[in-house]
């Protein structure tokens, strides 16, 4: 059956480890997507100064609720067009990477960034030299990973360099390391073209990518003239339809809630627990 997750942050609770890992057992959920710096920025400094110690009093209060860290984030911008800040991005993801291990996770992930600092859309960031530039660094992060036995997530998105799934291919080309993986989430791929292919999408990915898939992101939305995150069941998605087509590619795979407002996500969390049963029946 498929592992349901979320994001530790859609609760809204900071720097309460005790309030949070309780929430999360009470909804049902054993997996969930960590970020330091928005769950705990007093304690990790917003993110940027995590620690071992840190690292093993989550571990210890997640264990103690019989949750697991699938995915620990680190929201970098990997091109910041300041120089100076996006070497210090880059030494922080490779910081997590070397502690992921003390918060027994084994997958530390980040969105590629953006030339323009505040994530404003722009086209700049598709241009052949920029998606170069986006490889590399991730190659920098991939070999860290190597070294200290952990893996690199990458979430490509509509307005970040690694934006498609041709780029996501080309990314996985150039870089060809099992240490890299991919986390897919078809939704963040929309753009006014093809915004009726997500269940297109969501196949020709997991068809594509194979093992290289190590979770994928699930949201529900309405996209007119514009994309909207909305709760779970007030979308459009369809969520069985989304569901089948994950477990004929990955039975057992792990998909996460994704941005999913803090009204209503007790219910929608039910929701997918109870679709996802369904699809396994």
């Amino acid at each position: 059956m498929l592992t349901l997750g979320l994001r530790a942050h859609d609760f809204m609770i900071s720097d309460d480890l005790e309030q949070l890992t309780q929430t999360i057992a009470d909804n049902g959920v054993r997996v969930v997507q960590f970020a330091n710096g928005i769950s705990l920025p007093h304690l990790s400094q917003n993110g940027r100064g995590i620690s071992a110690g840190l690292g093993l009093q989550v571990n210890q209060m997640m264990q103690a609720k019989k949750l697991q860290i699938g995915v620990l984030s680190s929201y970098i911008n990997l091109i910041d067009p300041d120089e100076t800040k996006q070497a210090a991005n880059i030494a922080q993801f490779k910081q997590y990477l070397t502690l992921a291990g003390t918060y027994g996770a084994h997958l530390v992930a980040t969105e590629p960034g953006s030339l323009d600092p505040e994530f404003k859309p722009t086209t700049r960031n598709y241009t052949p030299e920029v998606v170069q530039k986006t490889i590399a660094n991730v190659q920098t992060l991939v070999a860290t990973a190597e070294k200290v036995g952990q893996l690199v997530g990458i979430e490509a998105g509509i307005n970040h360099p690694i934006h498609s799934l041709e780029t996501i291919d080309q990314l996985l080309k150039t870089v060809d390391s099992p240490n890299l993986k991919i986390i897919l989430d078809p939704v963040n791929l929309l753009n006014e073209d093809n915004k009726g292919d997500l269940y297109q999408i969501l196949e020709e990915g997991l068809a594509r990518f194979g093992d290289a898939i190590y979770a994928v992101h699930v949201k529900d939305y309405q996209f007119e003239t514009t994309k909207d995150i909305m709760a779970p069941g007030t979308g459009v998605m369809d969520f069985e339809r989304f569901f089948k087509i994950m477990a004929h590619y990955q039975p057992a795979g792990l998909v996460i809630l994704d941005e999913a407002p803090r009204e209503g996500l007790e219910a929608g969390i039910q929701l997918l627990q109870e679709t996802i049963a369904k699809v396994r029946d």
